[in-house]
């Protein structure tokens, strides 16, 4: 019950929050789940554009980080308030009102799932202090190794088109067709490790009870 009331809260308070961005995530959702067949290939132009603009630009890490701390303060400050505008009110339709409320649902979901997998890790750090040490050094080892064999600008545009066709790709079944086995076992890793958690737990807790 606790995870469902969290789960509306937080649905709730993004559609708060996001509401002025709705014509705007109802477009980006439609290009992200392939609504269209060509949409897959204006992501991909559009990410490969942009890190060729970084590439050529070589701009420095500060700079970067400043400019695009600037095209985000702009756009919060200026799509809600544009966008409206632009499309007027007679755009947003009941089947836009029922679109919107699937992404918000699958916004929370996401968060949901973060707040989960920090929550499972911070309790394998206090039941698991070996294991969690094990396991997050050799992650960081693992992606250190990364970093240094492959160039860093590549390394970025390769991770960021591979979120940017994730929902397309979830979406239409690929996902579930090619990778399937992957993302079970890592959700049996995932519940084995809390069963482990909760088992641990639990027998504390009657230790403490007889004692």
């Amino acid at each position: 019950m606790d995870m469902t009331q969290d789960q509306d809260r937080r649905v709730k308070t993004l559609r708060r929050e996001l509401e002025g961005w709705r014509e705007v995530l109802y477009v980006g959702h439609s290009v992200l789940v392939w609504e269209k067949q060509y949409y897959p290939f204006i992501s991909i132009s559009a990410v490969t554009a942009l890190f060729l603009m970084i590439w050529y630009l070589e701009p420095s890490m500060l700079t970067l980080l400043s400019v695009l701390g600037i095209t985000v303060t702009l756009c919060d400050y200026l799509v809600p308030q544009i966008v409206p505008w632009i499309v007027g009110a007679h755009y947003w339709t009941g089947t836009h009102e029922r679109r919107y409320e699937q992404i918000i649902t699958s916004v929370a979901s996401l968060c949901g799932l973060a707040s989960y997998v920090s929550n499972t890790l911070a309790s394998m750090k206090e039941s698991k202090p070996r294991t969690y040490f094990v396991m997050v050094t050799g992650s960081l080892i693992v992606s250190a190794w990364i970093g240094s064999t492959i160039n860093n600008l590549l390394l970025t545009y390769l991770i960021m088109l591979v979120l940017v066709l994730l929902p397309g790709m979830k979406h239409h079944g690929i996902l579930q067709k090619y990778f399937s086995t992957g993302i079970q076992a890592i959700a049996n890793l995932m519940k084995s490790s809390v069963a482990a958690i909760g088992g641990k737990k639990s027998d504390g807790e009657a230790n403490k009870k007889k004692d």
